[in-house]
C-alpha cells in the first residue's frame, strides 16, 4: 500500500506542477550539500540526513546527469524527485559514485536512457522508485562485495517490472521471476530457475559462487542479458532464448570455471563475451545473427568452445587474447570469419570444425597453435595468416589434415608468418591453391599436401608426386601427395559423430544393416551432408535423431550429391521418403511429426522397397 500511495504522490506532483522545476543537481563533495544544490533540510547525520526532495529536473541535451552525487561521506536522502530527458549514453537520471549511507525513494525517472547508476558506494537504500527508461534501469558497479551490499527493495521497478536484488543468499532456489532487474551478490549455491527478462535490465551475478541459471528467457535486455562478475563456477544452461542484447548475451569477467550449455544466443551484439576468465566452457549452444558469436580476451586461460552452432555471425569466434584455447567440433555457416585468432593468443587448437560460406574460414595471427581436421567449404580463403605489417608475427603453427573444398584460395600466408608446418591437407577444387610470402615449411616430414588438380607423376610409387607445386605469388610444396587417402578420420563435425549400425526392413521382409553416423546433437543435425565432396559422400549415411517429435524440414544448400531421405515415427514406422536434388533451395519434410530421419546417397537403399522401417540401432 505504501508503494501505491508514494508513487501516486510523485505522479500527482509531476502532473499538477507542485514540484519546483530546476536544472541538474551536481554534488561532488560534502561541501556541496547546499540549498543551491537542491538540499531543502537536514544536517548530514544518520539521524538527520541531508534531504533533496520534491524537485522536477529536466536534463538539458548537453548534460549527462539529472542528479549526480560523488565522493561524499555524509548521509543524505533523495526523495520524491522527478527526473526526465537524461539521454546521454554515458549518463543517467541519477548517479551515485563513491557515496555512503544514502537513500533514494519515491523518485520517478521518465523519458530517459539510463535510470539509476551506483558505483563504488556502500550501504545504500533504494525503495519505491519507478524507472521508465529506454536503456538500463539500475546499474550497480563495484570492485568488492561490500560495494554491492545495498538494500534495494522489490518496490523499485524498471519499465513496470519489479527489481529483485539479493545479497548473501545461499542454498536456495529462486523460480519464475518476471523481472525488471535481477542481481545476486555474495550468493552461494543458488539456483535461478526460469527467470524472465523482456525490454528491461538483465541478470547480474557478482562476487558469488556456484550459481546456476536455468531455463532463462531473456529478450531485448538493455545492457547484457546475463553479467557474471567475479563469480566462479557459475553455470548457465538450458536457456532457449537469450536474444537481442544491446551488449553481450552473456558477459563473463574475472570468473573462472564458468559453463554455458545448451543455450540459444540470437542477435546479440556479442553472444558470449569472456574476459580474464580461465577454464571457461561453451558447449552445445546455438548462435545466430549479430556481429560476434563468442569473444575471448583478457589472457583467459584454456577456454573450451565445443559442439556449438554458429549461423550468420560476422565473426563466429574471436580469440583476441587467450592462452591455449580450444575451438572444436563446431558448425559455422555464413559470415565473414568463422574463427579469428589474434596476435595475443598462443597455443590455440582449432580442430574438427565445419565452416561453410565464409570470407575466411580461419584467420590467424597467433603463434604455436594447431589447425587440424577442419572442413572448410566455399570460402574466399580457407585458411589465412594475414599481412600484419610488422604488428604480429605468427610463428610455429601447425596446419595439417584440413579439407578445403570449393573455395577461391586454399591458403594464404603473409610476410610475417614464420615456421608454419603445412602438410597432409586436401585442397580440393580450389581456384587458387595457395600463396606463401612468409618463411614457412611445406612438407616438413617429407609429405606435402594433396591437390585435386595435380597432374604430376609418381614414377617410383612412393605416393609423392615427382613435380613440386609452385604457388601463385610465392611458396612451393616440394612433396605433393598423389592420394587423398591421408586423413586420420573424416574432417569437420562429421568426424566427431558416433558410428553405429541401423537395422532397416521393408514390407516384403528384406533387411539391411547399414553403417550410419548419428546426428543426435543440434550442431550435427545442422551440418549433415553439407560441404561433403560427392566422392566422399557416396560411402556415408547419416541418421538424424530428435529428442521429441519434429516437423523440421531438410534443405540441400551446399550439399553436392543427390540424396534420399526417409522419415520414421517413434516406433520406427515409415512416414515418408523423398529424393533430394543437390545444392538447391528446396526443402523436404514429412506429413507427420517424426522422431528420426535417414539421409543416404541416392540409390543406397535400392535393395529395399519404398516403405522402409527402422528396426533399431546397434
Amino acid at each position: 500500500m505504501r508503494k501505491a500511495i508514494s508513487l501516486l504522490f510523485v505522479l500527482f506532483v509531476a502532473v499538477l506542477g507542485w514540484a519546483q522545476e530546476r536544472g541538474p543537481i551536481i554534488i561532488r563533495s560534502d561541501l556541496d550539500f547546499t540549498a543551491e544544490n537542491g538540499v531543502i533540510a537536514g544536517s548530514g547525520t544518520l539521524e538527520d540526513p541531508y534531504l533533496i526532495a520534491g524537485w522536477t529536473i529536466r536534463v538539458p541535451a548537453d548534460a549527462p546527469f539529472g542528479i549526480y552525487v560523488e565522493n561524499t561521506t555524509k548521509p543524505f536522502v533523495i526523495r520524491g524527485c522527478v527526473v526526465q530527458d537524461a539521454q546521454k549514453p554515458e549518463g543517467a537520471a541519477i548517479a551515485l559514485v563513491n557515496v555512503q549511507d544514502a537513500v533514494v525513494e519515491d523518485c520517478f525517472v521518465r523519458d530517459s536512457l539510463n535510470g539509476i547508476v551506483i558505483q563504488t558506494s556502500r550501504n545504500l537504500v533504494l525503495r519505491d522508485n519507478f524507472l521508465a527508461v529506454s536503456g538500463v534501469g539500475l546499474r550497480v558497479l563495484g570492485a568488492s562485495l561490500a560495494e554491492y551490499t545495498h538494500k534495494i527493495e522489490d518496490t523499485n521497478s524498471v519499465n513496470g517490472k519489479p527489481v529483485y536484488y539479493f545479497v548473501g543468499l545461499s542454498d536456495t532456489t529462486l523460480a519464475d521471476l518476471d523481472a525488471g532487474h535481477i542481481t545476486l551478490a555474495g550468493a552461494k549455491n543458488v539456483v535461478l530457475r526460469r527467470p524472465k527478462i523482456d525490454q528491461t535490465d538483465g541478470i547480474n551475478v557478482v562476487f558469488s559462487e556456484n550459481v546456476r541459471i536455468e531455463e532463462a528467457d531473456i529478450s531485448r535486455p538493455r545492457g547484457n542479458g546475463i553479467t557474471i562478475f567475479s563469480s566462479p563456477y557459475t553455470v548457465v544452461r538450458d536457456s532457449p532464448r537469450i536474444a537481442n542484447s544491446k551488449n553481450a548475451g552473456i558477459s563473463v569477467t574475472l570468473s573462472d570455471h564458468v559453463r554455458v550449455e545448451n543455450c540459444g544466443l540470437y542477435a546479440n551484439f556479442v553472444g558470449i563475451y569472456v574476459n580474464a576468465s580461465d577454464h571457461f566452457v561453451a558447449e552445445q549452444n546455438a548462435f545466430a545473427a549479430g556481429p560476434k558469436g563468442i569473444h575471448v580476451t583478457g589472457a583467459s586461460r584454456e577456454p573450451i568452445i565445443r559442439k556449438n552452432l554458429f549461423y550468420q555471425n560476422s565473426y563466429g569466434v574471436e580469440l583476441e587474447s587467450a592462452f591455449a584455447p580450444t575451438v572444436e567440433a563446431c558448425a559455422f555457416w555464413q559470415g565473414d570469419i568463422a574463427v579469428f585468432v589474434e596476435r595475443d593468443t598462443k597455443y590455440a587448437k582449432i580442430a574438427q570444425n565445419t565452416m561453410i560460406a565464409y570470407g575466411y574460414g580461419i584467420s590467424n595471427f597467433g603463434s604455436h597453435g594447431i589447425i587440424e581436421l577442419n572442413h572448410i567449404v566455399r570460402a574466399n580463403i580457407g585458411i589465412i595468416f594475414e599481412e600484419a605489417y610488422q604488428e604480429a608475427f605468427p610463428t610455429g603453427n601447425i596446419v595439417r589434415h584440413n579439407l578445403i573444398y570449393r573455395s577461391y584460395d586454399g591458403f594464404y600466408f603473409g610476410r610475417e608468418s614464420r615456421e608454419t608446418q603445412i602438410y597432409e591437407n586436401l585442397l580440393w577444387n580450389c581456384q587458387r591453391l595457395a600463396r606463401d610470402f612468409g618463411q614457412n615449411n611445406w612438407a616438413p616430414y617429407g609429405r606435402g599436401n594433396w591437390y585435386s588438380n595435380y597432374q604430376g607423376l609418381d614414377e617410383n610409387g612412393d605416393g609423392i608426386g615427382d613435380r613440386p607445386v609452385e604457388f601463385t605469388g610465392g611458396g612451393r610444396d616440394p612433396a605433393p601427395l598423389v592420394s587423398r587417402e591421408i586423413l586420420p578420420r573424416l574432417p569437420g563435425v562429421l568426424g566427431t559423430m558416433e558410428k553405429r549400425i541401423a537395422n532397416l526392413a521393408d514390407n516384403a521382409g528384406q533387411t539391411l544393416r547399414l553403417p550410419v553416423l548419428l546426428a543426435d546433437e543440434a550442431h550435427e543435425r545442422f551440418v549433415g551432408f553439407m560441404g561433403v565432396p560427392p566422392e566422399l559422400g557416396q560411402d556415408l549415411a547419416i541418421l538424424f535423431l530428435f529428442e521429441s517429435p519434429s516437423v523440421s524440414q531438410f534443405h540441400m544448400q551446399n550439399v553436392f550429391l543427390p540424396l534420399e531421405i526417409v522419415f520414421f515415427g517413434a516406433d520406427g514406422s515409415f512416414l515418408g521418403r523423398n529424393i533430394m536434388k543437390p545444392d538447391t533451395q528446396d526443402r523436404y519434410g514429412a506429413a507427420s511429426p517424426f522422431l528420426s530421419a535417414l539421409e543416404v546417397p541416392e540409390g543406397k537403399l535400392s535393395s529395399l522397397g519404398r516403405e522402409v522401417r527402422l528396426l533399431g540401432i546397434e
